[in-house]
C-alpha cells in the first residue's frame, strides 16, 4: 500500500520548483524594472498569475503599448494548456479536495508542479499539493521581488540585455516540443513566425494584433499539419 502523502512531501519536492522559478523570477522582475512597471505592479502579477511564460509575454506586450484585448488573448492562448493539466490532476485528487480546495489547486497548477504531482501513484491530498504549490508559488513571488530591487544595482546595459530572457524562455518552450514531434514542429514555428515578421515589418500591424494573428495561425496549421501527421 502507496504511504500517505504529507506536507514535508510536498515541501521536498517542491524545493527544486522553488530554486528553479526563483532564478527565473529575478529575470522577471528585472525585466518589469526595465520597462518601468512599479515594484509594486510586478509582484502583483506575480501573485494574481503564476505564470512564468504567460507574464513575460503580457510584460512584452505591455511595454509595447498593445491594448488589453491583445493582452486578454494572447495570455489566454498561451496559458490554455493549464485547463487540459487540470483536467488531468483532476482525476488524481483525493476525497478531502472539494471544490474550493480545488480552485486552490487550479490557480497554482504550473508545467512543473503537474509533471511531479501526477506521476504520483498515490491518490493527491490536499496537504501534499498546497505544500507543493506553496513552496513553488513562494519561490516565484519573492524571485520576482528580488529581482526588481536588485536592479538598482546593475548597471543600465545590463538591464536591458535581461530583455533577452523572455525570448530564451520561448526558444526553451520550442526547443522541448521539438524534441517530441521532430521538424514538424520547427515548421509550424517557422510559419508562425515569418507570418509574425510580414505583420509588422510589411503592414506595420501593432505588435499585440499581429501575435494574436500568427499564435492563432499556428495553433490551427499545428492542429491540421501534426495531428494528421500522427493520427
Amino acid at each position: 500500500m502507496d504511504k500517505i502523502l504529507t506536507k514535508r512531501d510536498g515541501f521536498l519536492d517542491g524545493f527544486p520548483i522553488f530554486l528553479g522559478y526563483f532564478s527565473t523570477a529575478i529575470a522577471f522582475g528585472l525585466v518589469c524594472r526595465n520597462v518601468n512597471i512599479s515594484f509594486f505592479n510586478s509582484t502583483l502579477i506575480s501573485l494574481t498569475n503564476f505564470a512564468g511564460s504567460g507574464q513575460f509575454l503580457m510584460v512584452n506586450l505591455l511595454a509595447n503599448g498593445a491594448l488589453l484585448f491583445e493582452l486578454f488573448v494572447s495570455v489566454l492562448l498561451i496559458n490554455l494548456r493549464y485547463l487540459f493539466m487540470g483536467a488531468a490532476l483532476n482525476q488524481k485528487l483525493g476525497d478531502d479536495i472539494g471544490v474550493f480546495k480545488k480552485i486552490i489547486v487550479a490557480f497554482s497548477t504550473t508545467d512543473e508542479i503537474f509533471s511531479v504531482a501526477v506521476l504520483k501513484p498515490q491518490k493527491l491530498n490536499f496537504a501534499y499539493l498546497f505544500s507543493l504549490e506553496l513552496t513553488s508559488y513562494t519561490g516565484w513571488v519573492t524571485g520576482t521581488m528580488l529581482g526588481y530591487l536588485i536592479g538598482v544595482a546593475l548597471p543600465h546595459k545590463l538591464q536591458l540585455a535581461l530583455s533577452i530572457t523572455l525570448y530564451a524562455m520561448f526558444a526553451s518552450l520550442w526547443g522541448h516540443e521539438t524534441r517530441k514531434s521532430g521538424y514538424k514542429i520547427l515548421i509550424v514555428g517557422f510559419i508562425s513566425a515569418a507570418l509574425n515578421s510580414l505583420l509588422i515589418l510589411k503592414l506595420n500591424m501593432a505588435l499585440g494584433w499581429s501575435f494574436v494573428i500568427s499564435m492563432l495561425s499556428a495553433t490551427l496549421i499545428g492542429s491540421l499539419f501534426i495531428g494528421s501527421e500522427d493520427e
